[in-house]
């Protein structure tokens, strides 16, 4: 029998297995914050894309053309060396990472870290492989996401606060240069396409079971899935139906 933890993780490699598929048609909130990681970032290589998932272009960054890939899920890793055959591709786990002490110079993680059960660990592992002057680029949903459908009383996982996600960090191993959490917001044309956003990348983030202290909604039928749309509708602005994400983004260099 499984452990609580395994199961949580071969469920996680699951979800994200199935959407590897339809992942580029639903991350819009990925390339975003992909957009400002890579304004931040001065990467050197090898590049390890931790949480890969269907992988990441580096062509901004011209002399970067050693990338290593590690997700949890194979689904993905099919998908990315589909598309970037060149990458090198590790079934593997950010809290127990498949790479050697100090082996890499640079660490990426874009909207990933947030689903690992132990993060002080996961930093750990990146600090572990990561040379000395090595630099870790990460942005991970934080706390208050989502809050368009806690309003509906649906149910949304709990995320970390920017300060437990910098406790992470042991001074005396890192040297935190930036960070900083903003707010990135989607918009829909339709609940439904928002709902299945979060589905079409695998996060799931909406659960049947809530891990917040409050009463949720049963739906119990067409008439009540009706009244969820109506209320869904309230927040409709101009651009659509919003969903907001709030996203730590942490630059950190490794000390020893």
């Amino acid at each position: 029998m499984k452990t609580g933890v395994n199961q949580l993780k071969s469920d996680v490699a699951h979800r994200f297995s199935a959407a590897a598929s339809s992942y580029h048609s639903h991350d819009v909130l990925q390339r975003m914050a992909a957009q400002y990681l890579f304004e931040k970032m001065s990467p050197t290589q090898p590049l390890l894309d931790l949480g890969c998932g269907p992988g990441t272009s580096f062509t901004r960054f011209n002399h970067i053309e050693d990338v290593i890939c590690v997700d949890i899920a194979q689904g993905m890793l099919r998908t990315l060396k589909q598309d970037f055959p060149d990458y090198k591709a590790l079934c593997g786990d950010a809290q127990n990472l498949p790479l050697l002490d100090d082996s890499i110079a640079t660490v990426y993680s874009n909207v990933a870290l947030q689903w690992c059960s132990n993060l002080p660990l996961a930093v750990a592992e990146a600090n572990r492989v990561l040379n000395v002057g090595g630099e870790f680029n990460a942005s991970i949903v934080a706390e208050n996401s989502l809050y368009q459908l806690s309003d509906l009383r649906l149910n949304v996982n709990r995320f970390k606060s920017e300060r437990t996600i910098q406790d992470c960090f042991n001074e005396d191993v890192w040297s935190i240069e930036h960070i900083e959490t903003r707010a990135i917001t989607v918009y829909f044309d339709d609940f439904k396409s928002l709902l299945q956003s979060i589905k079409g990348v695998g996060a799931s983030t909406v659960e049947v079971k809530s891990q917040l202290n409050q009463a949720h909604v049963t739906l119990r039928g067409r008439g009540d899935w009706q009244k969820l749309l109506n209320k869904a509708e309230l927040s409709r602005g101009p651009q659509g139906l919003p969903l907001t994400y709030n996203i730590s983004f942490i630059k950190a260099r490794k000390t020893r």
